[in-house]
Protein backbone atom coordinates (compact mmCIF):
# COMPACT_ATOMS: atom_id res chain seq x y z
CA UNK A 1 0.00 0.00 0.00
CA UNK A 2 2.75 1.80 0.88
CA UNK A 3 4.54 1.78 -2.64
CA UNK A 4 1.19 2.93 -4.41
CA UNK A 5 0.98 5.59 -2.39
CA UNK A 6 4.38 6.89 -3.06
CA UNK A 7 4.00 6.21 -7.21
CA UNK A 8 0.58 7.79 -6.56
CA UNK A 9 2.23 10.75 -4.92
CA UNK A 10 5.59 10.97 -7.73
CA UNK A 11 2.71 11.04 -10.58
CA UNK A 12 0.98 13.58 -9.24
CA UNK A 13 4.05 15.62 -8.97
CA UNK A 14 5.07 15.14 -12.17
CA UNK A 15 1.57 16.23 -13.30
CA UNK A 16 1.80 19.37 -11.59
CA UNK A 17 5.48 19.97 -12.73
CA UNK A 18 4.59 19.28 -16.19
CA UNK A 19 1.47 21.81 -15.80
CA UNK A 20 3.45 24.51 -14.30
CA UNK A 21 6.17 24.06 -17.19
CA UNK A 22 3.74 23.89 -19.52
CA UNK A 23 2.61 27.01 -18.49
CA UNK A 24 5.68 28.69 -18.59
CA UNK A 25 6.42 27.85 -21.96
CA UNK A 26 3.13 29.30 -23.25
CA UNK A 27 4.00 32.38 -21.60
CA UNK A 28 7.46 32.79 -22.85
CA UNK A 29 6.13 33.75 -26.03
CA UNK A 30 3.44 36.83 -27.50
CA UNK A 31 2.59 36.57 -30.98
CA UNK A 32 3.77 39.81 -33.31
CA UNK A 33 1.00 42.02 -32.79
CA UNK A 34 2.18 43.89 -35.95
CA UNK A 35 1.31 40.85 -37.80
CA UNK A 36 -1.84 40.27 -36.21
CA UNK A 37 -2.66 44.16 -37.07
CA UNK A 38 -1.74 43.20 -40.82
CA UNK A 39 -4.09 40.41 -40.81
CA UNK A 40 -6.89 43.00 -40.33
CA UNK A 41 -5.48 45.58 -43.44
CA UNK A 42 -6.66 45.42 -47.06
CA UNK A 43 -3.87 43.80 -48.71
CA UNK A 44 -1.23 45.43 -50.44
CA UNK A 45 -1.87 48.44 -47.45
CA UNK A 46 1.95 49.30 -48.16
CA UNK A 47 2.59 48.75 -51.43
CA UNK A 48 4.84 51.01 -52.85
CA UNK A 49 6.44 52.07 -49.92
CA UNK A 50 10.13 50.86 -49.29
CA UNK A 51 10.93 49.55 -46.23
CA UNK A 52 14.16 50.69 -44.26
CA UNK A 53 16.14 47.69 -43.47
CA UNK A 54 17.48 47.00 -40.00
CA UNK A 55 20.44 45.83 -38.49
CA UNK A 56 21.75 42.12 -38.90
CA UNK A 57 22.09 42.45 -34.97
CA UNK A 58 18.67 43.76 -34.57
CA UNK A 59 17.27 40.85 -36.78
CA UNK A 60 19.57 38.33 -35.32
CA UNK A 61 18.07 39.63 -31.79
CA UNK A 62 14.01 39.77 -33.08
CA UNK A 63 14.94 35.79 -34.84
CA UNK A 64 16.12 34.90 -31.10
CA UNK A 65 13.19 36.14 -28.91
CA UNK A 66 10.76 34.64 -31.54
CA UNK A 67 12.33 31.24 -31.36
CA UNK A 68 12.86 28.84 -34.46
CA UNK A 69 10.16 26.12 -35.12
CA UNK A 70 10.97 24.40 -38.82
CA UNK A 71 7.55 23.02 -38.79
CA UNK A 72 4.34 24.22 -38.25
CA UNK A 73 2.50 24.34 -34.73
CA UNK A 74 -0.14 26.59 -32.93
CA UNK A 75 1.33 28.77 -30.47
CA UNK A 76 0.01 29.81 -26.98
CA UNK A 77 -2.66 31.83 -28.59
CA UNK A 78 -4.00 28.92 -30.94
CA UNK A 79 -2.45 31.24 -33.74
CA UNK A 80 -0.99 28.54 -36.56
CA UNK A 81 3.01 29.42 -36.52
CA UNK A 82 5.83 28.32 -38.45
CA UNK A 83 9.49 29.62 -38.60
CA UNK A 84 10.98 32.74 -36.39
CA UNK A 85 7.19 33.87 -35.38
CA UNK A 86 5.69 33.79 -38.88
CA UNK A 87 1.71 33.73 -38.35
CA UNK A 88 0.38 31.29 -41.29
CA UNK A 89 -3.82 32.18 -39.57
CA UNK A 90 -5.32 33.49 -36.53
CA UNK A 91 -6.36 30.47 -36.10
CA UNK A 92 -5.23 26.38 -35.79
CA UNK A 93 -3.51 24.74 -38.15
CA UNK A 94 -6.09 21.76 -37.84
CA UNK A 95 -8.27 24.04 -38.89
CA UNK A 96 -6.14 25.54 -42.11
CA UNK A 97 -4.50 24.30 -45.61
CA UNK A 98 -0.79 24.23 -44.63
CA UNK A 99 -0.63 24.56 -48.61
CA UNK A 100 3.41 25.33 -49.21
CA UNK A 101 4.15 25.04 -45.10
CA UNK A 102 2.66 21.77 -44.81
CA UNK A 103 6.51 20.83 -44.77
CA UNK A 104 9.55 21.84 -42.49
CA UNK A 105 10.98 25.04 -43.37
CA UNK A 106 14.37 25.78 -44.01
CA UNK A 107 16.36 28.91 -41.74
CA UNK A 108 16.52 30.65 -45.35
CA UNK A 109 12.85 30.88 -46.39
CA UNK A 110 12.52 31.36 -42.47
CA UNK A 111 14.55 34.41 -42.50
CA UNK A 112 13.05 35.36 -45.79
CA UNK A 113 9.70 35.55 -44.43
CA UNK A 114 10.57 37.13 -41.11
CA UNK A 115 12.04 39.85 -43.36
CA UNK A 116 8.66 40.31 -45.05
CA UNK A 117 6.66 40.31 -41.94
CA UNK A 118 8.69 43.13 -40.26
CA UNK A 119 8.23 45.13 -43.36
CA UNK A 120 4.83 46.94 -41.74
CA UNK A 121 6.65 47.44 -38.54
CA UNK A 122 9.82 49.19 -39.88
CA UNK A 123 7.50 51.51 -42.55
CA UNK A 124 5.45 52.22 -39.40
CA UNK A 125 8.94 53.06 -37.60
CA UNK A 126 9.23 55.72 -40.49
CA UNK A 127 5.60 56.61 -40.89
CA UNK A 128 5.27 58.08 -37.17
CA UNK A 129 9.27 59.22 -36.24
CA UNK A 130 9.69 62.85 -37.18
CA UNK A 131 12.92 62.92 -36.53
CA UNK A 132 16.07 61.98 -38.23
CA UNK A 133 17.73 57.97 -36.35
CA UNK A 134 20.90 56.14 -36.33
CA UNK A 135 20.59 52.84 -37.84
CA UNK A 136 20.60 51.26 -34.27
CA UNK A 137 17.65 53.65 -33.45
CA UNK A 138 15.88 52.67 -36.17
CA UNK A 139 16.11 48.93 -35.48
CA UNK A 140 15.43 49.17 -32.14
CA UNK A 141 11.99 50.84 -32.42
CA UNK A 142 11.58 48.38 -35.71
CA UNK A 143 11.85 45.20 -33.36
CA UNK A 144 9.83 47.17 -30.31
CA UNK A 145 7.01 47.60 -32.87
CA UNK A 146 6.98 44.08 -34.22
CA UNK A 147 6.89 42.54 -31.04
CA UNK A 148 3.95 45.51 -29.41
CA UNK A 149 2.29 46.85 -32.26
CA UNK A 150 2.01 49.47 -35.26
CA UNK A 151 -1.11 51.22 -33.07
CA UNK A 152 0.66 50.62 -29.72
CA UNK A 153 3.44 52.36 -31.04
CA UNK A 154 2.21 55.43 -32.74
CA UNK A 155 -0.26 56.20 -29.36
CA UNK A 156 3.27 55.36 -26.95
CA UNK A 157 5.11 57.97 -24.54
CA UNK A 158 8.35 56.02 -26.51
CA UNK A 159 7.32 57.90 -29.54
CA UNK A 160 6.64 61.04 -27.98
CA UNK A 161 10.26 61.29 -26.38
CA UNK A 162 11.32 60.01 -29.50
CA UNK A 163 10.11 62.68 -31.80
CA UNK A 164 10.77 65.36 -28.91
CA UNK A 165 14.35 64.26 -29.55
CA UNK A 166 15.05 63.04 -25.57
CA UNK A 167 16.81 59.69 -26.77
CA UNK A 168 17.74 59.30 -23.34
CA UNK A 169 14.06 59.13 -22.17
CA UNK A 170 12.85 57.44 -24.99
CA UNK A 171 15.53 54.48 -23.94
CA UNK A 172 14.30 54.03 -20.85
CA UNK A 173 10.22 53.81 -21.87
CA UNK A 174 11.49 50.21 -23.72
CA UNK A 175 11.75 48.42 -19.82
CA UNK A 176 8.06 49.52 -19.40
CA UNK A 177 6.73 46.97 -21.77
CA UNK A 178 7.18 43.90 -20.26
CA UNK A 179 3.85 42.61 -19.26
CA UNK A 180 1.43 40.05 -21.33
CA UNK A 181 -2.07 39.27 -20.61
CA UNK A 182 -1.54 40.98 -16.76
CA UNK A 183 1.63 39.07 -15.82
CA UNK A 184 5.19 40.10 -16.01
CA UNK A 185 7.39 37.98 -18.78
CA UNK A 186 10.71 37.21 -18.09
CA UNK A 187 11.22 36.98 -21.98
CA UNK A 188 9.94 40.44 -22.51
CA UNK A 189 12.04 41.59 -19.73
CA UNK A 190 14.74 41.09 -21.22
CA UNK A 191 14.06 41.84 -24.98
CA UNK A 192 12.89 45.33 -23.77
CA UNK A 193 16.62 45.22 -22.17
CA UNK A 194 18.14 44.12 -25.30
CA UNK A 195 16.12 46.83 -27.74
CA UNK A 196 16.41 49.43 -25.24
CA UNK A 197 20.54 48.69 -25.57
CA UNK A 198 20.74 48.91 -29.41
CA UNK A 199 18.46 51.67 -29.14
CA UNK A 200 21.52 53.57 -27.20
CA UNK A 201 24.17 51.87 -29.65
CA UNK A 202 25.57 49.80 -26.37
CA UNK A 203 24.38 46.06 -28.84
CA UNK A 204 27.70 44.74 -30.66
CA UNK A 205 27.61 41.86 -32.88
CA UNK A 206 29.34 38.46 -31.16
CA UNK A 207 30.87 36.02 -33.11
CA UNK A 208 30.24 34.79 -36.27
CA UNK A 209 27.52 38.22 -35.90
CA UNK A 210 25.45 36.66 -33.92
CA UNK A 211 22.92 38.03 -30.76
CA UNK A 212 24.31 36.83 -27.17
CA UNK A 213 21.17 37.67 -24.57
CA UNK A 214 23.80 37.99 -21.85
CA UNK A 215 24.90 41.00 -23.51
CA UNK A 216 21.71 43.06 -22.38
CA UNK A 217 19.16 40.96 -20.85
CA UNK A 218 18.03 41.83 -17.27
CA UNK A 219 18.85 45.43 -17.04
CA UNK A 220 15.39 46.37 -16.16
CA UNK A 221 13.14 48.78 -15.80
CA UNK A 222 14.50 52.34 -14.98
CA UNK A 223 13.85 54.56 -12.74
CA UNK A 224 10.75 57.12 -12.83
CA UNK A 225 10.25 56.07 -16.27
CA UNK A 226 6.41 54.92 -15.62
CA UNK A 227 4.79 52.01 -14.63
CA UNK A 228 4.40 48.80 -16.84
CA UNK A 229 2.60 48.57 -19.54
CA UNK A 230 0.84 45.52 -20.72
CA UNK A 231 1.24 44.75 -24.78
CA UNK A 232 -2.21 43.59 -25.28
CA UNK A 233 -3.32 47.13 -23.84
CA UNK A 234 -0.95 49.67 -24.49
CA UNK A 235 -0.90 52.71 -22.74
Amino acid sequence: MLKLFSLSSSLSILFLASAHAESQVQLSHVPSQSQVEDFNEPRGASKGVEARPILVIASELIKYFEGWYPSAYDDPAAYCTIGYGHLIALQACASIDLGEFARPLSKGAGAALLEKDTRTARIAVQRYVKVDLSDEQFSALASFTFNVGKEKFADSTLLELVNDGDFDAAANQFGRWIKAKGKVLPGLKDRRACEAALFRGNLQSGKNSTFDRSDCAGLGVASGAGPVIDIFVGE
